[in-house]
């Protein structure tokens, strides 16, 4: 049995990036399209702590351009960075396809602060046997990653847009305890996600040529750990 069967999250996910400057003309670009695309939710900060094995498994699989790979993170929102009421997500991928398996935890765990070790003790502390065995095992902190998120949708709901900016990049590895306050040096970057049900990958790719932007790979993991491997930024065409 196919293993993406399994999962009814299954969707396609097609990622743009471009500079930031641009947000204003993707916007007005999205307003007029005839789609009908309009706001979802109210925008918000997302926080995601991504976690790899010490010589960076996952991040050498993106690299690599495997068609199959997965990440694992614990994300959240809002402005909390300390004792944070957040979900471990386990992200699988294939080609455009994704679809993850998450865990929100039980109690809030302390991000901001803990030490690096004391930190994923507290995480497996909240997870059962599988994820600590099969996802969390031989893993450590090694980017922090947030962003403005702001969330779209088409009239008929049937494809849906995030638009995200402000990023901001921690390199976890050299801390003894966990921060965001050390910055890594990135672009001003604006990255486009589409999503969409299988059976509308049509009607998602119909959208995505309507807004002219160049579609490429864009990993916000990969542009933390190696900036030169990550999107190069570029203006929507006119």
């Amino acid at each position: 049995m196919d293993e993406r069967s399994e999962h009814p999250g299954l969707r396609h996910e097609l990622k743009f990036a471009c500079d930031e400057e641009a947000y204003g003309e993707l916007r007005m670009t999205l307003r007029l399209d005839r789609a009908g695309i309009r706001t979802l939710h109210p925008p918000r900060r997302v926080h995601s702590l991504y976690l790899d094995t010490t010589f960076q498994r996952a991040l050498e699989d993106n690299l690599a351009g495997l068609s199959a790979r997965d990440k694992v993170r614990l994300r959240w929102y809002g402005e909390e960075r300390e004792n944070v009421r957040g979900t471990l997500e386990h992200k699988r991928r294939e080609n455009t396809l994704g679809w993850k398996e998450t865990l929100a935890l039980a109690q809030p765990i302390q991000v901001a602060g803990a030490q690096r070790r004391r930190f994923m003790q507290e995480l497996e502390r909240r997870c059962d046997e599988r994820w600590r065995r099969h996802v969390l095992h031989g893993l450590e902190p090694m980017q922090w990653i947030s962003y403005r998120r702001e969330y779209f949708t088409s009239a008929d709901r049937r494809v849906r847009l995030t638009v995200d900016r402000e990023l901001r990049c921690a390199d976890q590895q050299p801390l003894f305890r966990l921060s965001d306050q050390l910055r890594t040096p990135a672009p001003r970057l604006l990255v486009l996600e589409v999503k969409c049900e299988p059976g509308d990958l049509e009607l998602a790719s119909d959208l995505v040529g309507r807004i002219r932007i160049p579609l490429g790979r864009c990993s916000k993991y990969v542009l933390a750990c190696d900036p030169g491997h990550g999107p190069l930024p570029s203006f929507l065409a006119v």
